[in-house]
């Protein structure tokens, strides 16, 4: 991004010292740090939040709308995000599928050898929740796996063509496609609507032997719900990239379960994405300190605020 933007000064700052340092800042980058009021309130020359890739949740929008400023993002259709977020998602259902890393350990103690026998993804049910820009990468890259595809997203009218969904339902559905799929792959934005979207109840009703793949957000899941399921054979494992705090502690023994596979919020860091992103990011901070809005503002009504007519 410096290399891009060679005429204005960029500095990379620890979460703690956000206060201090946004009282001097244009514009600032949250990536996982939350950008709250007090923040805001703190940037008398703030003119954008710009999101490294898509995720706004931490983003207090209603206090930068009142204060003039631009909150905007990247989407992550089109910029390599997505796609780095749908093959993780096929790195993990596979790693599932297979015992890793539990299986390298039968290397090296030199037994047992020849086991255990891996589940293969040819034949099975994909679920994807939310098919939008990561859920669409996603089911391209599944069909080569000869899955069957069911889908459930907010608004169901309109796909692609070429996905080869068996189906794809409104969120009334998420009951069925839960009692259907082999792999279940969370691939939708943390909203109200959405928190804790994975509870006991929708525990209760998954299909024997399932895998549940989040590359999402951390709250989709009921954490007391999964260490619970995790007990029950009826949920095969778990791969999850995202968690309720970031960093998590590392002493959190769910991460030490066998049947869990944990990476530290990576799947869309790539260097295909970062370019994409990077590329946007850049262009936004171009648009915003010229006084236009920026490209995918979630807040555009500051365009009728003074600070936007300057």
């Amino acid at each position: 991004m410096r290399k891009n933007l060679p005429e204005f000064e960029s500095y990379q700052i620890p979460a703690s010292k956000v206060v201090e340092e946004a009282k001097d800042a244009s514009v600032i980058i949250p990536t996982m740090t939350r950008i709250d009021r007090h923040v805001i309130n703190s940037a008398p020359h703030l003119k954008l939040i710009q999101q490294w890739g898509s995720g706004l949740e931490g983003v207090d929008i209603q206090a930068a709308t009142e204060n003039g400023i631009a909150v905007a993002n990247v989407p992550t259709h089109g910029t390599g995000n997505a796609e780095s977020v749908a093959e993780w998602c096929v790195m993990s259902a596979i790693a599932l599928s297979r015992s890793f890393p539990s299986i390298q350990e039968s290397v090296w103690k030199g037994f047992p050898w020849g086991a255990p026998c891996g589940n293969s993804l040819m034949g099975k049910t994909a679920g994807i929740v939310g098919v939008g820009g990561i859920g669409v990468e996603l089911a391209k890259r599944l069909i080569s796996f000869r899955m069957k595809l069911i889908g459930v997203k907010k608004n169901p009218h309109y796909l692609p063509p070429g996905l080869n969904f068996e189906w794809v339902k409104g969120m009334n559905a998420f009951p069925e496609l839960l009692s259907l799929a082999d792999y279940i792959f969370l691939c939708l934005p943390q909203n109200e609507d959405t928190r804790c979207l994975f509870n006991r109840k929708a525990f209760q009703m998954i299909k024997n032997g399932a895998y549940l793949i989040n590359p999402a957000r951390g709250g989709l899941i009921d954490r007391e719900a999964l260490s619970d399921a995790l007990g029950d054979e009826r949920l095969a494992g778990v791969a999850m990239d995202v968690f309720w705090q970031e960093p998590t502690s590392p002493q959190d023994p769910l991460l030490q379960h066998p049947k869990v596979l944990v990476t530290p919020h990576i799947a869309g860091a790539t260097d295909t994405s970062y370019q994409g992103i990077a590329e946007g990011v850049v262009k936004n901070i171009r648009l915003a300190l010229s006084g236009k809005i920026p490209n995918n503002c979630v807040n555009s009504e500051v365009l009728s605020q003074l600070k936007w007519k300057t």
